[in-house]
Order: structure tokens, then C-alpha cells, then sequence
């Protein structure tokens, strides 16, 4: 259930590193935006007036407006002239589809992230991996969780010396751990202790530890089930290291008691 989580300024490769969105220099904040407004969609699931968007996305009226026509233009969207709404076109159908096949026609993942952030009051995320990284897909957390702000949408987690990451290797076989470790140039006896500390995990079904380089928040971090979804994911649970402690068996129980429901509910 341990998992190896060496000081940021230990030297060791499984010390636990994070990249934020804004240190990518590649990054175009156009396409996160348009992105954006597909996602926002997605979520009210209905028509919608330039001013709604604006408002909803934080951005200035003239920007919106600007990035509406473009996305008109493209056909990506379409506009009522008459209710002067707008609304994603016939265009994204079969993405829709694709992803509806990939990731269930309930929005299982969102729904799950949700119940287990309403159950258990905690911050709640969904990682993948990303090279040699976790990235954070979903999050849910409210103002009262210790006045934490919601983790940068995109934000990675080092694979190596997280709980996430140590979930997610509990997931490979132990050829794909020693080739990860390869990549990441780790000693042969950092990687005896991955290959352990993964073995732990799946007979526990959870990994426990503090969050990147946070000491005083640990995270709980389960594997979500890889039938029904296209891509190998991580649910964490993240608070306060002494209320996780004393309360582990009863967290790890409602987690997966949630997963099972929603992935069962879901034909998964």
C-alpha cells in the first residue's frame, strides 16, 4: 500500500515532479479556446448566446466573438441568426459518436467524479498518462476543501514517486514498468522497489501517499476498470494526509464501491 515518495531535492529519478500547462511554450491558447466552448456545450447541453459563452469561459466580449465567427466559418458551429444562439453543427456528430463509444453514453467518468467528491467532501481527479507523466483529465472540489484551488486542467504528475502514478503502474506488467523505467534512467534498485511497490498495490487495490510535492495532502489513487473506457485511467481521492490516515479503509471502501457502480451501471 506504501509507495516510494522521495524529498523533491533527494537527487533520486523517483522523485515526484509536476508540469503546468503554462511552462509549455507550445501550447495555442486559440485552440484551448475553441476547445473550450465544444466542452462548455457539452455541459448545458443546449443552445447558446455569445454572452452566456463569454461569461462562462471568462473571456472579453470582443474575443468571444471573434472566436464564434471563426468557428462558424469552419462549419464546427452554427448560428441561429433569429434567437442569435449558437450551437455545435452536424460536423462533430461522428466525433460525438467516437467519443461516446470510447467513454460511455452516461458520462461515466464525469458522473463517478462527482458521487465520490459529493461522498467523501475531497478533492477528486481522473489522470492518464502522458509520456512520463500523469495528466489530470476531470476534477471536482468545492470552496470548503481547505481552500485549495481547482488543479490547472492539463496539470502532469510525474508517473514516478506519486500515488497516481504508482496506481497506475500496479496496471503494467513488469516488462512495461522496466521499459518505462528505462526511459526515465532509474538505478536497478529504484526499479526492484517499483516492481514491489506495484505488486502491493494490486493486492491492496489502492495506492496511498502524499500529492507531488505536498506533504501535508496525501491522495488515495485506485485504477479504474479498462473495459469501457479507451485509455488507462486513475481515480484520486486527495486531502488532508491526517483525516486520509485515520479514515483509509473506510475512503478506499466508498471509492471502490462508486467505481463498481458506475462501471457497472455502464455495461463496463
Amino acid at each position: 500500500m506504501s509507495i516510494i515518495t522521495p524529498r523533491p531535492d533527494s537527487g533520486s529519478h523517483l522523485a515526484v515532479r509536476v508540469k503546468r500547462p503554462t511552462d509549455r511554450r507550445s501550447s495555442s491558447r486559440s485552440a484551448t479556446r475553441a476547445l473550450d466552448v465544444l466542452e462548455l456545450f457539452g455541459r448545458v447541453r443546449r443552445p447558446l448566446r455569445a454572452i452566456e459563452i463569454s461569461r462562462a469561459l471568462v473571456m472579453h466580449s470582443s474575443t468571444t466573438n471573434q472566436l464564434l465567427k471563426t468557428m462558424v466559418d469552419s462549419a464546427h458551429l452554427v448560428f441561429d441568426a433569429q434567437a442569435k444562439t449558437y450551437l455545435p453543427s452536424p460536423r462533430l456528430a461522428e466525433f460525438s459518436a467516437w467519443i461516446v463509444e470510447s467513454y460511455g453514453a452516461n458520462g461515466r467518468l464525469r458522473g463517478l467524479v462527482n458521487e465520490v467528491h459529493e461522498r467523501t467532501g475531497m478533492m477528486v481527479t481522473v489522470t492518464t498518462p502522458n509520456d512520463l507523466f500523469m495528466q489530470i483529465i476531470l476534477a471536482a472540489i468545492s470552496a470548503a476543501d481547505g481552500g485549495e484551488q481547482m488543479p490547472e486542467r492539463g496539470l502532469q504528475i510525474s508517473i514516478l514517486g506519486s500515488a497516481i502514478g504508482s496506481a497506475y503502474l500496479s496496471m503494467l506488467d513488469e516488462a512495461k514498468i522496466r521499459r518505462l523505467a528505462l526511459r526515465a534512467r532509474v538505478t536497478e534498485d529504484e526499479v526492484g522497489a517499483l516492481l514491489e511497490t506495484a505488486q502491493q498495490i494490486r493486492e491492496s487495490g489502492f495506492a496511498f501517499g502524499p500529492v507531488a510535492t505536498i506533504e501535508q495532502v496525501w491522495s488515495l489513487a485506485m485504477p479504474l476498470p479498462e473495459q469501457g473506457i479507451s485509455v488507462p485511467a486513475v481515480l484520486g481521492v486527495a486531502g488532508p494526509k491526517e483525516t486520509l490516515q485515520e479514515s483509509i479503509a473506510d475512503l478506499a471502501k466508498i471509492v471502490r464501491e462508486t467505481i463498481d457502480k458506475w462501471f457497472d451501471q455502464a455495461g463496463g
